[in-house]
Parts: C-alpha cells; sequence; structure tokens
C-alpha cells in the first residue's frame, strides 16, 4: 500500500519579493489609478499570471519555458 502524503496549503500566506526602480514606480503609478493598494494590486496581477499560465497548453511551456507567458503578453499589446 503506497504512503499518501500531503500538505495542507494555507488560506493565505506571505512572501518578500523584490522590485526593481521602474516595477516599484509603476505598481504605485498603477495603485493609484486603479484605487486600490499596492499588496491588492499584486493579488490581482499574481491571479493574471496565474491565468496565464494555466491556459497555456504543456507543450507550449516545454518548448519556450517562461517565455511562452511573455510572448502571449507581447502579441496581445
Amino acid at each position: 500500500m503506497p504512503r499518501i502524503k500531503y500538505h495542507i496549503t494555507p488560506e493565505s500566506g506571505r512572501l518578500t519579493i523584490t522590485l526593481n526602480k521602474r516595477q516599484l514606480k509603476e505598481f504605485k503609478k498603477m495603485s493609484i489609478e486603479f484605487e486600490m493598494s499596492i499588496d491588492q494590486l499584486l493579488q490581482v496581477s499574481v491571479d493574471s499570471f496565474i491565468e496565464k499560465y494555466q491556459s497555456i497548453s504543456t507543450d507550449q511551456i516545454d518548448k519556450k519555458g517562461i517565455n511562452a507567458l511573455t510572448d502571449i503578453q507581447k502579441r496581445s499589446s
């Protein structure tokens, strides 16, 4: 009988991220524009990134890696 091992994922958690000057400046401008805190804006950004990741086929990710995500972004601009 195989062992079943899993980790419980908490409802929320904290991550430390480092943004360069340009990224921080853009996030501040966006938070003012959208009238939301930088924390809320980061959550929306992460959700958007996850949606893009989940919409890409695994073959495309295997071939192009992270560039598969940025290629879609470039095409939509």
